[in-house]
């Protein structure tokens, strides 16, 4: 004989599974958001650098929410300016940390400032994903177990630029044309070691004001200097301020190169001149993924005026932002031990970087190994997106600065749990 529950118990039995279903459906929607800092001046000579640094982050975390968010939580992405004061900037950091219980804080571009922030992020066990910065300190001298540093750094670059300038001359004599701040320090330091390496000499260095007074002066000194090459580690606005004073002959009698130069300081100022330089992606790349990027870029930005195609400052900050919501997701976890461990064993297809080789975060420095490109600029003031000229690529291991193998980074064990 079939036993049948009392209708009560049954409607019971009911109630206890609609309520179960409510609070399953309460608790996923009470799961907090998980907040995001993005930190980068947006005043001054790297504002631009900023606001496309912080629209790759921003294409990064639409991606994911599009699809739930990470393990069930909203990404949120505030945004917070450090200013360009390395104090200030700790400040802010601490702020963000103390106050704010944020779980993550990526962007900087400055690399003094990268240093300030990152090191107090190290205290607090804070990851820090430096998107856009690229002075070589950054990898040896200021890396720390909680940061990971992104963009290619003027070492990587200027190993690529400077070998192939000193083979183009027959005299290889070096003056150093250098900004008087961390970045600008660090990589004529990376810079010095290289021309040595292939031969060259360095006959002299011109130091600039990081507010760059008198760039004709600067150019002045530079051609007092009997010399082959110039190498150039100038940044942000200041590129554009001082190529304008510059005659296109010059560079047919020397070669100059620049460690880095980004679309920022190419797009808007087309018909400035330009030597060699190094960069680590273009919109108009012939590799997987480049197309679909620009056009969900494009589409995304389309009522902005400034910067209608992304450049390398973006694609870095997309790809470093993508790499943090991907390590979450795959560890199933926020706490900071099992993210670093993650990250530090990371590697990415030339598909997924949408470069040309593979690509891989570097466990000794926590600083991505990637494809360098080697370019120019020839002026198109009618379509300056087309200005920019692919000349050559190399991989990794061609250009990876040796120092970063030295770097010590702080024991994991030691590092406070945090877990936001």
């Amino acid at each position: 004989m079939k036993k049948t529950l009392p209708r009560t118990w049954a409607l019971l039995g009911l109630s206890l599974l609609v309520a179960c279903a409510s609070w399953a459906q309460t608790s996923a929607a009470a799961k907090a958001p998980l907040v995001i800092a993005h930190v980068a001046p947006t005043s001054g000579r790297f504002a631009l650098h900023a606001e496309a640094d912080r629209r790759g982050a921003e294409m990064a975390v639409e991606e994911f929410n599009a699809r739930g968010g990470v393990l069930g939580r909203e990404v949120v992405l505030v945004a917070r300016d450090p200013t360009l004061d390395k104090a200030r900037a700790a400040q802010v950091a601490q702020q963000l940390i103390t106050e704010g219980k944020v779980g993550f804080l990526l962007g900087a571009i400055d690399s003094g400032v990268a240093a300030s922030m990152s090191a107090v992020c190290q205290q607090y066990g804070v990851l820090f994903i430096n998107t856009n910065s690229s002075a070589p300190s950054e990898a040896v001298e200021n890396a720390h177990r909680s940061k990971f540093t992104f963009d290619a750094n003027g070492a990587n670059f200027n190993r690529a630029l400077l070998q192939y300038a000193l083979a183009q001359r027959p005299g290889k004599r070096v003056v150093l044309l250098t900004e008087d701040n961390d970045w600008g320090r660090s990589n004529a330091a990376a810079s010095r070691a290289i021309v040595a390496e292939y031969g060259g000499s360095v006959v002299g260095e011109v130091m600039v004001p990081v507010a760059l007074p008198d760039p004709a002066g600067a150019l002045r000194q530079v051609a007092a200097m009997a010399a082959e090459v110039v190498a150039v580690n100038v940044s942000g606005s200041n590129q554009i301020r001082l190529f304008a004073h510059i005659d296109p002959a010059v560079f047919e009698a020397q070669s100059w190169v620049v460690g880095e130069v980004d679309w920022e300081e190419l797009y808007p100022a087309p018909g400035t001149p330009r030597p060699l330089y190094g960069t680590t992606w273009a919109w108009n790349l012939d590799t997987p993924g480049t197309a679909q990027f620009v056009a969900r870029y494009r589409e995304r930005y389309r009522h902005t005026q400034r910067l209608p195609y992304p450049g390398d400052v973006t694609h870095a900050a997309y790809l470093a932002t993508k790499a943090l919501l991907t390590a979450i997701e795959r560890t199933g976890s926020t706490d900071n031990h099992a993210l670093i461990r993650a990250l530090e064993g990371m590697r990415w297809s030339a598909r997924e970087r949408m470069q040309h080789d593979d690509a891989y975060m570097d466990p000794q420095s926590h600083h991505l190994q990637q494809t360098i490109y080697i370019a120019t600029w020839k002026p198109r003031p009618d379509r300056p997106e087309l200005s920019q000229v692919i000349l050559g690529h190399l991989p990794p291991a061609q250009v990876r600065y040796a120092p970063e193998g030295g770097a010590r980074l702080e024991p994991l064990a030691g590092m406070p749990h945090y877990a936001p």
